[in-house]
């Protein structure tokens, strides 16, 4: 059986990971505005990848969490990462998403964001390299820019993150030393 996130023709794999970003987006905005859904839902529409967030967005999210159920349907849309990886670059437990089988349990604030970051950094590294397959295998295999580490495993931090999207950067414009 086939995994429900595949690569869509707007270059992200993240499509329930997206829907539950502007569900969110929109009742957080609702919230703190107390308007009409037309303008919330406007804003959320606006976001066709993870990383069309706005920060504020992003952080109304993570402060929220996201569905651990939404944990595992990002987790099987990788093909080539090794699942124990995945599960430290989100910093989850595989009993966690054993347990979140409701879709009413919530991963915790460093969870979601971390979650968040994955699926943005695969975004971006999917749109430097390609192709789908092209970003799993890198995120899996040590880079030269990254003393050799695999950029997976730098994602358990924001400090590795923000050096494994630099080098991304890098790669995109061809700078490579």
């Amino acid at each position: 059986m086939e995994p429900s996130i595949r690569q869509s023709g707007n270059g992200t794999p993240f499509r329930s990971l997206l829907q539950a970003l502007q569900t969110r987006i929109t009742s957080s905005v609702a919230t703190y505005y107390r308007e009409t859904a037309s303008p919330e839902k406007r804003i959320a529409e606006g976001i066709s990848k993870v990383t069309d967030m706005t920060p504020l967005q992003a952080h109304d999210i993570v402060t929220r969490g996201l569905p651990i159920v939404l944990a595992r349907e990002i987790m099987d849309a990788y093909e080539v990462i090794a699942r124990d990886a995945l599960l430290l670059a989100i910093g989850v437990s595989e009993r966690t998403l054993q347990r979140g089988k409701d879709k009413d349990r919530l991963l915790d604030s460093n969870a979601t964001d971390r979650l968040i970051r994955l699926a943005s950094i695969t975004e971006q590294a999917i749109e430097v390299l390609g192709s789908k397959d092209a970003a799993e295998h890198w995120l899996s295999t040590p880079a030269i820019g990254l003393d050799q580490r695999r950029p997976i495993d730098l994602l358990q931090s924001s400090e590795g993150a923000e050096l494994v999207k630099t080098l991304l950067t890098r790669m995109d414009y061809g700078v490579y030393s």
